[in-house]
């Protein structure tokens, strides 16, 4: 195995990207044109960070999009807009994108939290705009609408051209009446296609729903935020069973106290649909919807009510990430590995999992690793025995190779295989020896020792080895030199690689 300890000696420069300025701007009609736009450009300021999916179509055709934030196991999943003319959520959710993941390149805290930490451990899963076709009819109206069309909507909107107060899709289907958690006895249903409050002829008629509920089961979050406006008060309960009570209400007190916002008195009955209700009865886990600001009734919230509704929800989705965390790393059981492997960069020892002092400082070295228990992992190293929790690519089982690579653009090398990982030097397009590999990642060696690189896309090949041409026979009148035993060996062996110097 390939020995890393030069690392320890060597002074190196973190990584530090800035983001210019804010990709989101929510200071604006917020539509799902602009969404869009903005989640592609935050993919590709931030692409170790945030990457996006399509969960599939409405029945307009517009892409219901899903948004990944983090680089962690464990799974916080937020979403916003199921009811068209609260795109305002949309808003809050696109904002936390953009502040958090700016964070994270800067390495800067947001209040107490260590943005970059949380990050490694958690991923945030955000639809932001679950019914895009309601957003664009409520901001929008019937313009571009062919005219049967806009005659049915209009119809469905008790025939008044203010689509502002649009709530449904454009089928006239209100999303959060449409998850199969007591839909049979939802309260207050209108009886036919409306603007508002018709929950349809089954639950999960709705294509956005049948995609939400799939994608839920897909990323498997701890815990759900569904946002909403408004009204400024926290749902938390739905039929909660009596052993997690205690769980959810210390969360939803915290959410409180976060945004000020009233908790909502658990209802004996009470009227379902939604889907909050949905996932705490499926998944026996957390779940809450948050209607953020003051009253706005049948209508959008104003713009002026963003910059206070942002102070009371900026922190929300990084505690909301730690408590998922927690949730997540609680019920992990332990795996025995029983085997070696490379701890590439300095990290702390610590008696137990999560305790808040650690008991040693270990260097790079090769440890033993006993066991694992989420991303977690019980070592013996040089400093003693216990727990370690490293960050994405410190801890590796790499695989020791002999091969060449062709660079053919300028490289940056790192310290250890991980994109936040600090940068040590550069390398100009040429010929490497790879000594190692750890997934899509090359130890190579170079002048000041052996680093790491990305190597996703580059080709790494056998070494070329050069034949030797024959020496002349020898002729009579000149006798053939003799060949010593170490000059045959300093033509076959290696050359020495260079002593590490920092860079």
């Amino acid at each position: 195995m390939v020995s890393f300890l030069l690392f320890s000696s060597i002074v190196l420069q973190p990584r530090i990207a800035l983001a210019s300025t804010a990709v989101v701007n929510p200071n604006q009609v917020y539509s799902y044109k602009v969404m869009q736009r903005d989640i592609e450009k935050l993919a590709a300021l931030y692409p170790d960070l945030i990457s996006y999916e399509s969960l599939g179509q409405t029945a307009y055709g517009r892409d219901l999009w899903a948004v990944r934030l983090g680089r962690g196991p464990s799974v916080l999943s937020l979403n916003g807009s199921h009811h068209a003319r609260e795109w305002m959520t949309t808003s809050v959710l696109m904002k936390m994108l953009d502040t958090y993941a700016s964070a994270y390149y800067s390495n800067e805290k947001i209040g107490s939290y260590n943005v970059r930490s949380l990050l490694d451990s958690v991923s945030l899963w955000i639809v932001p705009m679950v019914n895009p076709d309601g957003v664009t009819l409520s901001q929008q109206g019937t313009a571009g609408l062919s005219a049967s069309l806009a005659s049915t909507l209009k119809k469905y909107n008790g025939n008044s051209n203010n689509f502002s107060r649009w709530k449904a899709n454009m089928q006239g289907l209100d999303l959060n009446r449409q998850y199969p958690a007591n839909w049979s006895t939802i309260k207050n249903a209108a009886p036919y296609p409306s603007y508002h409050n018709y929950k349809g002829t089954r639950p999960a008629q709705a294509p956005e729903v049948q995609m939400m509920m799939d994608f839920t089961r897909k990323v498997d979050p701890e815990i759900t935020i569904s946002y909403h406006s408004s009204g400024e008060i926290i749902f938390w309960n739905f039929n909660t069973l009596s052993g997690n009570l205690a769980r959810d209400k210390k969360l939803a007190v915290d959410l409180h106290n976060l945004t000020g916002y009233s908790l909502v008195q658990p209802e004996k009955n009470p009227s379902g649909g939604g889907y909050k209700d949905w996932f705490i009865q499926e998944f026996k886990r957390p779940g809450f919807t948050i209607e953020i600001a003051r009253y706005a009734g049948e209508g959008s919230v104003p713009l002026s009510e963003f910059n206070r509704i942002w102070s009371e929800n900026k922190e929300v989705g990084l505690y909301s990430a730690k408590q998922s965390y927690d949730l997540w790393i609680g019920k992990q059981k332990v795996q025995y590995i029983q085997k070696t492997m490379s701890l590439l960069a300095g990290t702390e020892l610590y008696f137990k999992i999560g305790a808040k002092e650690s008991i040693a400082a270990v260097p790079p070295q090769e440890i033993k690793v006993i066991a694992s228990k989420g991303d977690w992992y019980q070592v013996s190293t040089q400093q003693g025995n216990g727990w370690i929790h490293p960050v994405p690519g410190v801890l590796a089982a790499v695989e020791t190779i002999a091969k060449t690579a062709d660079l053919k653009v300028k490289t940056t090398l790192y310290k250890y295989p991980d994109a936040f990982a600090p940068k040590v030097s550069f390398l100009n397009p040429q010929t490497v020896q790879v000594k190692g590999k750890w997934g899509d990642w090359l130890l190579v060696s170079s002048g000041s020792g052996m680093w790491w690189m990305n190597g996703k896309g580059i080709e790494i090949k056998d070494p070329v080895v050069e034949e030797v041409e024959p020496s002349p026979e020898p002729t009579e009148a000149v006798a053939a030199p003799e060949q010593t035993p170490a000059a045959t060996e300093e033509l076959s062996e290696p050359a020495a690689p260079a002593a590490p110097v920092a860079p």
